[in-house]
């Protein structure tokens, strides 16, 4: 297994990472129609995640693109290369997922993603990203349609439906089994939207999902619980890291995590201001009967959760992510399963300290530390 370090110079903020996208987006090939279907080799790839141990997994997978034979594996791991943002996964991604590549002893092929390619909001998803940088023609299948739109496709094994951006067809809705949900494929780099469902197709002779993202998932899976069952210089490297050792001890402290949760955001909301999406989040936070309702909540504030802003700050952005928080928790709390990831409740107080930080103002600051009821040991106040 290949270990992966971060890269230097890898964007460190959403503003950065956003430039990065909006740079890389005009080298995306969309006129060439790919590799014909059940040619060649074709190659999954995932990503499996510790966040306790600020670990992650990248596999890729090698198949016979004839008989979905596997060919050739390889796995890397690495750190968590930048924090959880909707829109910007790819950039904790790709540098494992590239280590996992280059670690393959023959050429990938076509490069199936388990995510999205032109189905993005600035049009440049994982899939995208990572055909760009590899030269390699890249599709992207996804268990959910993000935030398009689309109609039910025809319960027909092979039926398919635009999936819309108001007008705009970034990807399609396809039935890969007779009246089970439709996955969402999009393309990445060098191969036409009609050839990936083609794609698609053929990779999907018994299930929902594509044989290249089923063997990867197991294999990084695999592959996590080998490199995090030691305590290697990397896992050692990461529990020892004080901000979310305090993170989860503070967490752990409090009797009502939910109501402490709501808080804390009511307080770092009084700064760059709310809105309904937010509202929400509080309201929830404050009704213990409707914290069943967190799942809805939490999809809510993903989907709407900066629509307000035509170009949203680093303090906006953390805003809604911890108004997204506080819908996981209330769901993780009032159930049913299947639940958020354990970790959710230890990123509160790490969070609402980035965003007094990106305040620059004491006074969010002071709100914030009231809420949170403390501050982390590292920080010293001038």
């Amino acid at each position: 297994m290949t270990t992966v370090r971060v890269p230097a110079g890898w964007p460190a903020t959403e503003e950065q990472a956003c430039a990065v996208q909006d740079e890389l987006r005009g080298r995306v090939v969309l006129d060439e129609p790919g590799p014909p279907p059940g040619t060649g080799r074709v190659t999954g790839v995932d990503v499996a995640y510790d966040d306790e141990r600020d670990v992650v997994v990248a596999a890729a997978v090698v198949l016979d693109a004839a008989s979905l034979e596997v060919v050739a594996e390889a796995t890397a791991v690495g750190r968590i290369s930048f924090p959880y943002v909707p829109g910007l996964l790819a950039f904790r991604e790709i540098p494992t997922v590239l280590a996992a590549l280059d670690a393959l002893p023959c050429p990938p092929g076509l490069v199936v993603c388990d995510g999205y390619g032109l189905a993005h909001p600035r049009r440049f998803g994982l899939a995208s990203h990572l055909g760009v940088l590899t030269g390699l023609p890249t599709i992207g299948v996804a268990k959910n349609p993000f935030t398009f739109t689309y109609d039910d496709p025809d319960p027909r094994r092979g039926s398919a439906s635009p999936l819309l951006a108001g007008t705009e067809e970034v990807g399609r809705a396809l039935r890969t089994r007779h009246a089970v949900k439709p996955v969402f494929v999009s393309v990445g780099h060098r191969m036409s939207l009609d050839n990936a469902c083609a794609h698609t197709l053929a990779l999907t002779p018994e299930y929902r999902l594509p044989e290249t993202t089923r063997r990867a998932d197991a294999l990084c899976r695999r592959a996590l619980r080998e490199a995090t069952r030691g305590r290697s210089p990397l896992v050692e490297y990461a529990a020892a890291d004080p901000e979310r050792s305090w993170g989860r001890s503070l967490f752990e402290r409090q009797p009502l995590p939910v109501v402490w949760a709501g808080r804390v955001l009511r307080a770092a909301a009084q700064g760059p201001g709310r809105t309904p999406e937010i509202d929400a989040a509080l309201e929830l936070a404050d009704d213990r009967d409707r914290w069943g309702q967190g799942r809805e909540v939490f999809a809510l504030v993903r989907g709407r959760g900066l629509a307000a802003w035509e170009h949203p700050t680093e303090e906006q952005r953390l805003l809604v992510r911890l108004a997204e928080l506080v819908g996981k928790l209330a769901h993780n709390e009032a159930g049913p399963p299947p639940f958020f990831d354990h970790h959710t409740g230890w990123q509160i107080g790490p969070l609402a300290v980035r965003l007094a930080t990106a305040a620059h103002d004491p006074a969010v600051r002071d709100r914030i530390a009231d809420a949170l009821g403390d501050w982390p040991p590292t920080e010293h106040d001038d």
